[in-house]
């Protein structure tokens, strides 16, 4: 990264983005309840690669790739595109929406453990609290705050799919910083768009021809067509250009709003209601990466922000 401060308007963009993804969660909420998850995902993204792919030719970003180019933006479509929306909408189909935002809030503390290991940082005992205070949170929410019934089908198939989708999110977040060398964001996000448009084509086929095909309702195309455009064409591409002017660390605690944003979405547009053990678990979670983000949280002199 360039010593350059970034531009007020990379963080504009990312808290644009958490708000898109917050609302996402209810049209999620809904797609997952009137389709199959996979036709409803390639739906998405389908819409989602025209204003891309048109955007990217007619600002010239879309290059041939080289190998590495094509194997990084293969497996981005891979975890942010295929795994994570497949997983999403799954566990949507379990969850109400607040509830699996505030699991999805454990995302940026994922990301910060796995850097640790990849780039062997020591930590503070603050960003340790922080951290600690965040999966205690994430444990709140999960759970809905009966741990001792963890083994008595507390936590079900719903809670599983989306702590999986963390995982998937991490692994994009993480490979896009590799990306985007040499690849600009428009470029990386066109591309492993239309990959994991691919991948998901599969299995949505399967779908169709096993349970026959049932034409959307307007409010599925409405919910369809706003994930494709808000939550993907014009979020990813901010997302990638924050991950390339800040680093991944930095870019993903803003994603700390995105169940802020979901959970007065939803509570708003759905009726849904938080159990305190949840509200409380979200709050620890929110609190435990803001903990852990304070400046001086990482002490090694090896150590620089990608």
């Amino acid at each position: 990264m360039h010593g350059d401060s970034p531009a007020p308007g990379v963080y504009f963009k990312l808290i644009l983005s958490t708000a898109f993804w917050g609302a996402s969660f209810i049209a999620g909420r809904h797609l997952a309840q009137h389709m199959p998850h996979f036709l409803a995902a390639t739906g998405r993204f389908a819409i989602a690669l025209v204003p891309l792919l048109v955007f990217a030719v007619l600002t010239n970003n879309l290059p041939r790739l080289t190998r590495g180019q094509l194997i990084a933006t293969l497996l981005l479509g891979a975890t942010g595109v295929f795994a994570y929306n497949a997983l999403f909408l799954a566990g949507l189909k379990h969850l109400p929406a607040s509830r699996a935002a505030l699991i999805v809030a454990l995302s940026p503390i994922m990301t910060m453990l796995t850097l640790r290991l990849v780039a062997r940082e020591r930590w503070s005992r603050g960003r340790v609290a922080g951290v600690l205070l965040s999966l205690c949170g994430a444990a709140l929410v999960i759970t809905r705050g009966d741990l001792a019934g963890v083994l008595n089908g507390a936590v079900g198939l719903g809670e599983l799919w989306i702590l999986l989708a963390v995982v998937a999110w991490v692994a994009y977040t993480l490979i896009g910083r590799r990306a985007m060398r040499g690849l600009s964001a428009t470029a990386a996000t066109a591309w492993s768009t239309l990959w994991g448009t691919l991948m998901l084509a599969l299995p949505a086929g399967y779908q169709w021809a096993r349970d026959g095909a049932q034409w959307p309702s307007l409010v599925s195309w409405v919910a369809m067509a706003y994930l494709g455009v808000g939550a993907t064409a014009l979020a990813f591409v901010w997302y990638n250009q924050a991950v390339a002017s800040i680093g991944p660390a930095r870019a993903t605690l803003f994603t700390n709003l995105v169940p802020v944003f979901a959970v007065v979405f939803s509570m708003l547009l759905l009726g849904e209601r938080l159990v305190p053990a949840s509200l409380l678990g979200g709050v620890m979670v929110i609190g435990g990466v803001l903990l852990a983000n304070r400046p001086g949280g990482v002490r090694t002199s090896q150590h620089r922000q990608a």
